[in-house]
């Protein structure tokens, strides 16, 4: 929104009083601010941050280098309200507000979309992107439809690149730290013509594992990851603009989904490898291969309309060796390999921006072929009972060890249209209101198959489900943005969403197959009050947001106890459930070299109506949501000394971050009792905190910088995660110990 309050006498009088009674002395006032403008393209326009009636986290290019951040994993340690599992990519979980879901089944979707350049990156095994050469991150709170070709229910990030532009440079880097860490990463910008520019960037990353595998040796847990991009852009007029890129990620490691706090069916402890970073079993493999492009066109009318067109195709595939027994005996594994290839197209025209009447619609087309192909495969050993002292062949269950005990194979086909409008019109000078809808039809084709038929006595299913479901959708939102002062204002909005329907299409038994294995859409009313100011007389910049959503039939996906040492894979519609708490976050430019920046979280989300919820059948009404804790808080403090004799500055930054406890299960379970009367941690994860610093040497021409850096210098050991697996076995996650190391990174 334009400010059309500069030349009312009485909005700078009472602006200059409030100014005066905040400052302890007209001394302290600069005679220039030095806050720097931060612009977003939330709205899909690039627009002042504070004019946006959006709850907002943005994170600058330089925040994520200096902060240590590196994968999209670890973008909890700076954002409020927002957590990511830290297990296995196989599922990765992004959880906005207390709202988020992993898609380790091709049948469900996840909750928070992740999108590179406005391309949607995929389900859950893409989520966890690099976060390297990029020019800022988003992370936008609340359903997003109106704005966003895929419509996400609780949030979604935003990635945006380095564009390639008119001059040559390029960059190398490396980064040693301990656990053997090494860090390769190069870039180079290329001018082919006048019109044209080339971007390459690639990086490898290699780190040895933290959790002793005591069975063999292994170190697991490890990182083993090359990625590339290559992006051409070219303007063939001052009009019209091309954009072509192409990426790739390939990642091979001895992957990690927790350590054994008890044995195979959760009675007692495990024989061995009962520490902390410690577990004895066969070794996990976790390959996984994206790769995708797109070709993005931009064109600018002679009357100032923009019309875009975003083309892009995106293949994912993830290989999962599972050993479900979490036993070092070959008792019975599972081999996933789920796949994602999906297409997309988007078509939007954005109005120009000197109206009153400001808008951006767009046609969004999208269709996903997934597949997946799921093993258990019976061992020749035996599985070990602590308590009895004794070893028990897979014959004793009924499982004939030359067959397949389960063959999973199946494939669903997506394919979903959506039309989706989002503007604004200045009521008066200050008053702004914001409208805007999605309508969606998606539809969801499933061939599917298991048999169970030698799993004995876990009583798998034998079935093969071929159906088809479409969900449609009307989500509407309307904001009121107003202009308080010149760089202040505060906003309400109102906003809705929905998540299509869909089948549990995982392990599931005879009596799962019985009660049916389709849920229902599910939808969204959220209801936000805001303030955004910036006081740039205190180079001072504030954001707070109150927020309550409300859900219908919520999508849960959960392990429910059969007795008797059985689990199963259960999805199913929660009544209603309701999350609301405040957001707030500030940063103060102190100085020209001294920023700080501090984040604030409060959450209470929970199942208002749950009934038979409980993972044991009862009530789970009234339970918190998992992964919902209800404090986060971050704060950060980043200075440059200057050095003039070398040329250069030294840079500090200091980042630190806190959770509150939070549960892991719709049960909220806090603890699982053993057979002899004690207890593991399972269900509930304790507060934590974490420490980052990095001190560094930084060239004045900004061509070189040398730093050492150090992340949980604490060397904090809290569980973040635990679970019930397959059989009963309780895992559990800890943070990953300190890590410190070298950075250097020369610019041409």
């Amino acid at each position: 929104m334009k400010s059309k309050t500069a030349n009312s006498t009485t909005n700078w009088a009472l602006r200059a009083a409030i100014s005066s009674a905040l400052l302890s002395s007209a001394a302290t006032v600069q005679a220039q601010s030095i806050l720097e403008e931060v612009v977003v393209t939330a709205q899909k326009r690039s627009e002042r941050l504070i004019e946006v009636p959006i709850s907002i986290t943005t994170l600058s290019a330089e925040t994520i280098n200096q902060s240590g951040v590196r994968e999209l994993k670890e973008l909890g340690d700076l954002t409020p309200n927002l957590l990511v599992s830290q297990n296995s990519d196989f599922g990765t979980n992004i959880v906005i507000r207390g709202v988020g879901a992993n898609s380790r089944n091709i049948g469900f979707d996840s909750r928070v979309g992740v999108y590179l350049d406005g391309v949607y990156m995929g389900q859950s095994p893409a989520a966890n992107q690099g976060l390297v050469d990029l020019a800022q991150v988003e992370v936008l709170r609340g359903p997003q439809g109106t704005l966003f070709g895929k419509n996400t229910v609780a949030g979604a990030i935003s990635l945006t690149s380095v564009k390639p532009h008119e001059e040559f440079e390029g960059s190398v880097g490396v980064i040693i730290g301990n656990y053997d860490n090494l860090e390769l990463q190069g870039s180079a910008n290329v001018p082919l013509t006048d019109s044209t520019s080339v971007k390459v960037y690639a990086n490898k990353t290699t780190r040895d594992g933290y959790v002793d595998n005591v069975f063999n040796g292994d170190k697991v847990n490890e990182r083993d990851v090359f990625s590339g991009r290559v992006h051409l852009r070219t303007e063939f007029n001052s009009q019209l603009e091309m954009n072509i890129s192409a990426d790739f990620l390939e990642q091979d490691r001895m992957g990690f989904n927790g350590e054994p706090l008890t044995d195979t069916f959760g009675f007692f402890r495990p024989a061995q490898g009962q520490g902390k970073y410690e577990l004895s079993q066969q070794t996990l493999l976790e390959d996984k291969e994206l790769k995708g492009g797109s070709l993005t066109f931009d064109y600018e009318m002679d009357s100032g309309y923009l019309l875009k067109s975003i083309t892009a195709y995106r293949d994912s595939e993830i290989t999962y060796d599972a050993d479900p027994d979490y036993d070092s005996a070959e008792f019975l594994g599972v081999l996933y390999t789920d796949t994602y290839k999906q297409t997309t197209q988007e078509f939007q025209i954005t109005s120009p921006d000197d109206s009153s009447f400001k808008y951006v619609a767009g046609l969004f087309y999208y269709q996903q072929d997934s597949t997946t192909d799921r093993d258990a495969i019976p061992g020749s050993g035996t599985v070990f009972f602590p308590g009895a002292g004794v070893n028990v062949p897979i014959l004793a269950f009924g499982i004939d060890p030359t067959m397949k005990a389960v063959d999973i194979d199946g494939e669903v086909d997506t394919e979903s249209y959506a039309v989706f409008a989002n503007g604004t019109y200045d009521l008066t000078d200050r008053l702004t209101l914001g409208v805007g809808f999605r309508y969606g039809r998606e539809t969801k084709d499933v061939d599917w198959s298991i048999d169970g038929s030698n799993s004995g006595a876990f009583r798998m299913a034998t079935t093969r489900v071929i159906d088809s479901r479409t969900d449609t959708s009307f989500d509407p939102t309307i904001s009121l943005n107003y202009a308080v002062f010149e760089d202040s204002y505060v906003y309400g909005r109102v906003s809705t969403g929905s998540k299509s329907g869909g089948y549990n299409l995982d392990f599931i038994n005879v009596d799962q197959i019985e009660a049916g294995i389709e849920f229902d859409e599910e939808t969204v009313t959220s209801y936000e009050l805001g303030y955004k100011g910036e006081f740039p007389e205190l180079n001072l910049r504030l954001s707070v947001a109150l927020f309550m959503s409300e859900f219908e039939d919520y999508q849960v996906n959960q392990y429910v106890d059969l007795g008797g040492g059985r689990t199963a894979l259960s999805i199913t519609n929660a009544a209603e459930v309701t999350t609301q708490g405040i957001e707030i976050d500030l940063m103060y430019q102190a100085t020209e070299n001294l920023q700080l920046t501090a984040a604030l979280g409060v959450l209470d989300a929970e199942f208002d109506s749950f009934p038979d919820g409980d993972a044991e059948g009862g009530d789970a009404s009234g339970n918190k949501l998992p992964y919902a804790p209800e404090l986060t808080a971050s704060l950060g403090v980043q200075y440059y000394y200057p050095l003039p004799s070398l040329s250069s500055s030294l840079l500090l930054r200091a980042d630190y971050s806190y959770a509150d406890d939070y549960f892991i299960t719709a049960s909220n379970d806090q603890g699982h009792t053993l057979a002899d009367g004690s207890q593991v941690a399972f269900g509930e994860v304790d507060g934590f905190s974490t420490v980052a610093a990095r001190i560094g040497l930084v060239s004045d021409a900004a061509d070189w910088e040398v730093s050492v850096w150090g992340r949980n210098l604490t060397d904090s050991d809290h569980q973040n995660y635990s679970f019930r697996d397959f059989f009963g076995t309780i895992l559990g996650g800890y943070a990953m110990p300190r890590t410190y190391g070298v950075e250097a990174k020369y610019n041409f």
